[in-house]
């Protein structure tokens, strides 16, 4: 079962993360460093018994899949070319640095079946298309990080947030009962809106966008 992930967060913080300047990037690297401790070391095997040419140095670090390592940091802190086997791990680095900038964040567990059949109830309820969940995963990110087998990652903008939130209260009354949970929680989410666009301002960041995830 995947989940969707919902962030209240400016679209053009997300893509400053890429060429991050030094202030905020040791901010996000301490974040990196404290949600994904470096794995131990672990014996050379039998490889090293081979020669020199097979011997992994001690202190070299471990890559394990999907699983951020300080190289990605750098990586994605500096705006560098992601190769395609580091990408889940830096997805999830990138959703992880995400996370820790939010202003707020909500979670449904939903799969690509239950996501669809959710926004055809939607329609039913005569919510325009353009506001269902699958709408959000749309608009791609515009980040120089290519996509990754088994995300998917979009963002809508604050206005279209507000918009979505007065139609999906008009149909809620019409969805099945087994959708009406789903969409009174993500309904009590958006309209936390305001009053993060309100402490954003206070503390002179850009107001929330809504950035999305989906997948395992």
């Amino acid at each position: 079962m995947g989940s969707l992930r919902l962030y209240a967060i400016a679209i053009d913080e997300v893509r400053d993360i890429f060429g991050a300047p030094e202030s905020t990037a040791t901010a996000l690297r301490a974040i990196a460093a404290h949600r994904f401790p470096a794995a131990p070391a672990t014996s050379p095997g039998l490889l090293a018994k081979l020669g020199p040419v097979f011997r992994r140095a001690p202190d070299a670090p471990v890559l394990r899949p999907g699983v951020p390592s300080g190289s990605d940091v750098d990586t994605l802190l500096a705006g560098r070319y992601v190769p395609p086997h580091r990408l889940s791990a830096c997805w999830a680095l990138l959703e992880a640095f995400v996370e820790s900038m939010a202003w707020g964040s909500t979670s449904q567990p939903v799969d690509e079946t239950e996501l669809n059949e959710f926004d055809f109830d939607l329609a039913r309820a005569a919510v325009p298309s353009r506001y269902g969940l699958r709408q959000l995963l749309r608009a791609d990110l515009g980040i120089s990080m290519l996509p990754s087998p088994g995300i998917a990652a979009g963002f809508a903008h604050a206005e279209h947030v507000t918009a979505m939130a007065a139609v999906w209260r008009t149909g809620l009354p019409l969805l099945e009962p087994g959708n009406q949970p789903m969409a009174t929680s993500l309904l009590a989410w958006f309209d936390q809106y305001p009053r993060w666009a309100a402490q954003a301002s206070d503390g002179s960041r850009p107001a929330p966008d809504l950035v999305a995830f989906l997948g395992v």
